[in-house]
């Protein structure tokens, strides 16, 4: 049980960081117009990709801890996600020599590499409150 709470810590870092990644900007930052819609979109992507490569290491451990559910094995199924994005969270905490790395790419071009990855931390979700009955444990908290 301790293994799958310390699994579960790394999705929540993952679904913290999801919270605030289409976060704004705010205030007035001098910034000329359409500089500040870059910024937004460069601090957004920048957060977004943490994101991802943070759900590969929910993906490592799922595998490690020989987890099992469903949902989460269907999404694991398509290999070519899954290893896609193995190089999407590389090119986000390895040094890349260019700016636009090709293991970056090769997640964001996949057709649908945006749906699948919510899918996959939507099934994450349901697959941690399941097996670490919080619901059942947010009640007594709560009773």
């Amino acid at each position: 049980m301790e293994k799958l709470i310390s699994l579960h810590k790394h999705w929540l870092k993952a679904d913290a960081l999801k919270e605030v990644a289409a976060t704004k900007i705010e205030g007035d930052h001098g910034f000329k117009e359409g500089l500040l819609e870059f910024a937004e979109f460069h601090s957004s992507f920048a957060r977004l990709s943490v994101f991802y490569g943070l759900i590969y290491v929910v993906v490592e451990g799922y595998k490690a801890l020989k987890c099992t559910n469903p949902k989460v094995d269907e999404l694991l199924s398509q290999e070519d996600f899954v290893d896609a994005l193995r190089l999407f969270r590389n090119s986000t905490f390895h040094f890349q020599k260019e700016l636009i790395p090709e293991k970056a790419m090769k997640f964001l071009e996949l057709p649908e590499s945006e749906n699948w990855i919510r899918a996959l931390h939507i099934a994450f979700k349901n697959f941690f409150e399941v097996e670490l009955q919080i619901k059942e444990i947010m009640d007594k908290i709560n009773a």
